[in-house]
């Protein structure tokens, strides 16, 4: 799962790009937006952004400007640039700067969807290379988490009693196949799953969602799900649920 920016000072195309994302491109759990270039650097530092789709006419930055910033400070970030600009030097010196794509507007949505695939093969991780007859534990302590996220009181130190190996070695395994410890694995793995709970039509309260996902008090759950988000549970609600088509 992933997080994807985009950074464009008009409403309609936010919203309606946004929109269409959701719907089509589930590997991007969560997908924000922001009007202008100061915008989405808050959001860069607050969240980690996996792709951001960039327009290059922004009301208080120069697209181009915008992305020599990210690409610095940023540099894992992939950027698109999306532009009303027919115009070779603008792609030339996007060019310059590494972007994955330009893409005109309006964008065809064949296009798109095209770029979205494209995008989502680039962020996933790749799979670790295990050597022949030897037990990929990193692999095992995830599933370790999968079956059993639900639970308080699941630990590191559990999981790497259940795999005979000492938790420094786990955590060493895991940041080497996932780039992540086994704690930042466990909480982004709960808040997926809060995620899928709060887009279904059921409409769970908060406190039950955060039961269901190994969270006994609701208000930290809350607390860590805006700080790893940039929204509550609540807005996080109110912006995915049942996204209507662009």
């Amino acid at each position: 799962m992933a997080t994807l920016l985009l950074v464009d000072d008009e409403k309609p195309v936010r919203e309606g790009l946004s929109a269409y994302i959701r719907q089509s491109a589930p590997f991007f759990s969560e997908v924000l937006t922001a009007k202008n270039g100061k915008t989405a650097l808050e959001i860069f530092e607050k969240t980690k952004v996996d792709v951001a789709l960039i327009d290059i006419n922004l009301g208080d930055f120069n697209g181009l400007d915008l992305i020599a910033l990210i690409k610095k400070r940023f540099p894992s970030a992939l950027i698109v640039v999306i532009s009303g600009y027919d115009d070779f030097e603008y792609v030339r010196k996007a060019l310059t700067l590494k972007v994955q794509d330009y893409l005109l507007k309006p964008i065809p949505q064949s296009d798109l969807s095209k770029l979205l695939q494209d995008l989502e093969q680039r962020v996933k991780p790749t799979p670790p290379v295990v050597p022949v007859g030897q037990p990929d534990l990193a692999h095992l302590a995830y599933q370790y988490i999968q079956q059993n996220y639900p639970d308080r009181s699941v630990s590191l130190q559990q999981a790497a009693t259940a795999l005979f190996i000492s938790t420094s070695q786990l955590n060493k395994l895991l940041k080497k196949a996932y780039g992540s410890t086994f704690s930042e694995l466990l909480i982004q793995y709960r808040l997926d799953k809060a995620k899928e709970l709060l887009q279904t039509d059921l409409h769970y309260p908060i406190s039950e969602i955060a039961n269901k996902v190994g969270y006994e008090d609701p208000h930290y759950f809350s607390r860590l799900f805006r700080k790893k988000t940039g929204q509550s549970p609540v807005q996080y609600r109110e912006a995915n649920f049942n996204a209507p088509p662009i």
